[in-house]
């Protein structure tokens, strides 16, 4: 259901929403536009535009255009980290001019448009195609309101993957695996760093990459379940765990490559599997990126959960919805959000995409070892949804968090970030 927190912001919600930054859409290519679709097609809207995003892309589009013999308009919107994409967004929906199909995350992200009143039920969907048995409960709750479903998920990603360089690694004599601390994590940072090795590239042109390095640290100190109190009021941002990670990513940044504010995600992550740094976090749609760009799992790069949370999934979902007014093509609309969902679609999808098959029944056995290893994570440990992402705290509260990442980025004030988080926990959670 829709929480109070949701509530209080309902009215402010669509514009922070479709304003906030989110994972993908750093690539040079993509477009845009208007005016809906055709009585053949639909026009889908995104911000997957970098390699491996406008692969996995294209699966879809194909699919949909074998199925009905119509074709895909791909509205996918480049830069930003999706911001670009959502502020045009924003404009069309204001404007009446929808598109047939766009793409949102789960839980806060998505109940903010139900709460604005932009997308459609799709309950009949959900139950004509049984989806309810094959999506874990976790998973339904974010795109349920009152019992009623509003989106299609797509994929799972894990936010909270170390991507790192093993000859790197090797050569400086660290070793991280699922036991190691955060202390010690930080530890051997500081080593790299004396040696002259970069410990942690970054890619914070879009501040979600710095957010999320940031929501990892947090979970690696406080767990998922301390993670989950944030949001619930249980567990104030000035806690002296959380404090830690604070200060912690505080001296990443510190140690992290000079140019991280002028590079985009996947920039950085490229850099990991060139050996210009021991690590980078980012979610596993750098996984799809890594392969894009022809570097060897387990040899130019490996991949390890940020230290402390091998228990936690740390969820970035996205997610289709169709609009709940001036709908261009109701038929092809439906037609496009039934296959998302496909057993085969779903495979050959996130195997593009580098992510996790919502569906928990899709066969692992043509999964590489990384992502058949985090789809069984998926299905046996904790979830817990990004905040980075707008997902787990209504847009408001996503918002102030992103900022202040801003500023502690610009001043590395500890103590300031803390009374603006705290100072939101008060005005915007409670």
């Amino acid at each position: 259901m829709i929480t109070k927190r949701t509530a209080k912001v309902a009215g402010a919600c669509l514009a922070l929403s479709l304003a906030a930054a989110a994972c993908g859409g750093s690539g040079d290519t993509g477009g845009g536009g208007g005016g809906g679709s055709d009585s053949n097609g639909v026009e889908v809207f995104s911000w997957w535009t970098s390699g491996s995003e406008s692969e996995a892309l294209q699966v879809l589009i194909d699919k949909y255009d074998t199925e009905t013999g119509g074709e895909v308009s791909n509205a996918a919107v480049s830069g930003g980290g999706g911001a670009n994409a959502r502020q045009a967004l924003a404009t069309r929906l204001q404007g009446g001019d929808p598109p047939d199909s766009w793409q949102l995350h789960p839980d806060q992200d998505l109940f903010a448009a139900v709460a604005d009143g932009s997308v459609a039920d799709i309950t009949s969907t959900f139950e004509d195609n049984g989806w309810v048995d094959v999506i874990p409960q976790d998973v339904l709750d974010m795109l349920a309101v009152d019992g009623k479903y509003y989106a299609v998920p797509v994929n799972a990603h894990r936010g909270n993957v170390l991507w790192t360089s093993p000859s790197v690694l090797e050569e400086n004599g660290i070793t991280w695996d699922d036991s190691t601390t955060p202390d010690q994590f930080m530890a051997d940072a500081k080593t790299l760093s004396d040696a002259g090795v970069t410990p942690v590239c970054l890619g914070d042109k879009d501040v979600f990459a710095a957010s999320q390095l940031l929501e990892t640290l947090i979970m690696g100190r406080v767990g998922g379940d301390g993670w989950n109190s944030l949001f619930s009021g249980d567990l104030s941002f000035d806690d002296a765990d959380v404090k830690s990670a604070v200060e912690d990513y505080v001296d990443l940044v510190d140690m992290a490559n000079e140019d991280h504010s002028a590079l985009t995600w996947d920039q950085a992550a490229v850099m990991v599997g060139e050996g210009d740094c021991a690590a980078n976090l980012m979610g596993d749609w750098a996984y799809g990126e890594l392969l894009n760009k022809g570097f060897v799992e387990n040899e130019d790069f490996g991949y390890v959960t940020m230290p402390g949370t091998s228990e936690v999934f740390d969820y970035v979902g996205d997610a289709f919805v169709k609009p709940a007014e001036n709908a261009p093509n109701a038929e092809g609309e439906d037609a496009w959000l039934s296959l998302l969902l496909d057993p085969t679609v779903q495979a050959d999808f996130n195997l593009k995409k580098g992510s996790t098959p919502i569906r928990t029944d899709v066969p692992l056995d043509d999964f590489p070892p990384y992502q058949k290893g985090a789809a069984n994570d998926f299905r046996s440990k904790q979830i817990v949804s990004s905040l980075a992402h707008f997902q787990v705290a209504p847009a408001e509260f996503a918002q102030a968090y992103a900022d202040a990442v801003t500023a502690l980025n610009g001043d590395g004030n500890v103590d300031s970030f803390l009374e603006s988080m705290t100072a939101a926990q008060s005005s915007l959670l409670g």
